[in-house]
């Protein structure tokens, strides 16, 4: 029997939810507030946490960041609840690393629905742990060599799998846009200290890549392959891949528009997410970002 740590500080929502998921089969286990959200974690190892937002003590983002940051945790399926119309609440969910959010009030059938298909991807990526085992020594010598990257890697990669998920793309091909922004910096852990320091706006950044593709090439997989040569193209760049196939490039472009507003909301001069949107949706005007995954984004994130 699989279990779902519910995580809610309203007493009834509390009954009704561990209500409908035990007679839909599932074992349930409670907390009421973040710290002890973490403690039943630990002791009882979840197949999924269903977080609500506000929680007293530690809200249910810092949960979220926390659980992440646990070894045990990285692939446990996170489903937010989120009070209608708060986009920034949305915006939030996915900085901290959920796997989707719920807004209140939901159908309980959706609910099961989201939890069923969570679990089931849960369970695809569990088949991956020598892959993904290899790829975390990747990453862990990457963030030694270029402190930062592979947290802004997993930001974009967390916006990236949203945004996949309305746009049609098939889970199949989401899990490997995750892989694929993940591994985009992987090559500076083969470059030279200058390379490895450079800022990511430095014009001379081609090694990389190339030592990123060199890396993965064991994986044999175009998708994978192809967000990594292009993370840092754009429409108007010469190397722009049109000749790939629709299913990848769609992929790409998810990259493309998420790399640049996690660039712009962290990066070297930050901005608001609002004012970032606003600015992706100029530069898609001028032709440097795909229309249709840059609108999609704006949507996503309530602009």
């Amino acid at each position: 029997m699989q279990k779902i740590l519910v995580v809610e500080d309203d007493a009834p929502s509390l009954i009704l939810t561990t209500e409908v998921l035990k007679n839909y089969k599932y074992d349930v286990v409670s907390a009421v507030d973040g710290e002890q959200a973490l403690e039943v974690a630990e002791r009882e190892n979840p197949d999924l946490a269903l977080l609500d937002v506000m929680l007293p003590g530690l809200n249910g983002f810092q949960v979220c960041e926390r659980l992440r940051s646990m070894p045990q945790f990285r692939n446990l399926p996170i489903l937010m609840l989120t009070v209608l119309n708060e986009d920034s609440h949305r915006f939030r969910a996915i900085e901290a690393g959920a796997n989707g959010f719920l807004t209140k009030p939901f159908k309980h059938v959706e609910l099961i629905m989201r939890i069923k298909a969570l679990l089931t991807a849960s369970e695809d990526t569990s088949k991956m742990i020598p892959l993904n085992s290899a790829i975390t020594a990747f990453l862990t010598a990457l963030e030694h060599r270029r402190p930062g990257s592979v947290t802004s890697s997993r930001r974009c990669a967390n916006l990236a799998e949203h945004l996949a998920m309305v746009s049609a793309v098939t889970d199949k091909a989401a899990e490997k846009l995750r892989m694929g922004i993940m591994l985009r910096d992987i090559g500076f852990i083969a470059c030279s200290d200058e390379i490895a320091h450079k800022d990511d706006t430095d014009p001379n950044l081609n090694e990389h890549t190339i030592r990123g593709l060199e890396i993965i090439s064991g994986l044999n997989d175009e998708l994978v392959e192809a967000i990594v040569r292009y993370h840092h193209s754009t429409l108007k760049s010469s190397d722009y891949p049109t000749d790939l196939p629709p299913d990848v490039l769609q992929c790409v472009n998810i990259a493309l528009v998420c790399n640049r507003l996690e660039e712009l909301v962290y990066g070297p001069d930050p901005c608001p997410k609002q004012e970032a949107l606003e600015a992706i949706r100029a530069e898609t005007q001028e032709g440097y970002w795909p229309e249709e995954e840059a609108e999609l984004l704006a949507r996503l994130l309530g602009n």
